[in-house]
């Protein structure tokens, strides 16, 4: 797992977010990612329009991305840490910062 990858895979799952791709995105996640999720989207704006990865930095064996999410209503930036989990990135916590 690289920088790159892991850049591309959060920009993906970025996209599918706003699009409403739940099943997409959700499957960007771990068991524990996906509890935490709730959570999360209940801080995120109405109406996503946009995503946009504002960084991508390695911590030991994992990344830290923070994507910031625009809508009808403000923005919100969602940290989320990434690591290898079945021969890819997935998401194994995240939060609003």
């Amino acid at each position: 797992m690289d920088e790159d990858t892991v850049r591309r895979q959060a920009d993906a799952h970025g996209r599918a977010t706003v699009e409403g791709d739940l099943r997409s995105a959700g499957s960007d996640l771990t068991q524990d990612a996906l509890t935490a999720a709730g959570a999360v989207m209940k801080k995120m704006p109405t109406s996503l329009s946009s995503s946009a990865i504002e960084s991508v930095a390695s911590e030991g064996d994992e990344y830290v991305v923070l994507i910031r999410y625009s809508g009808e209503d403000g923005d919100a930036v969602v940290e989320s840490r990434w690591a290898e989990r079945d021969g890819r990135p997935k998401i194994v916590d995240l939060k609003v910062v």
